[in-house]
């Protein structure tokens, strides 16, 4: 069940891309791309609240402190700063 919650969570980015990338793009009226984008949008959100819940509350926790903005902006600024030399 873990890998398919992983998987529902991978692939809850694919609707998200569409409606950036691929929407704009196809030959359709404006109002059936107004429809589209909200069902895209819903299909995502739906697949990823699915796969966090069949991940389990022990890898969501690990993924989401490992996805932490402030914890990836520390490893930025800690890559980017020059260590100190010693004398």
């Amino acid at each position: 069940m873990q890998k398919l919650g992983i998987f529902l969570i991978v692939f809850s980015f694919l609707p998200w891309v569409a409606i950036l990338l691929v929407v704009p793009l196809l030959p359709l009226a404006i109002a059936q791309k107004a429809i589209l984008v909200p069902i895209l949008a819903v299909v995502g959100e739906v697949a990823f609240w699915v796969g966090l819940v069949l991940v389990g509350k022990e890898a969501a926790t690990k993924y989401r402190a490992y996805l932490n903005p402030r914890a990836i902006w520390r490893k930025v600024k800690k890559s980017i700063r020059p260590k100190k030399r010693s004398n």
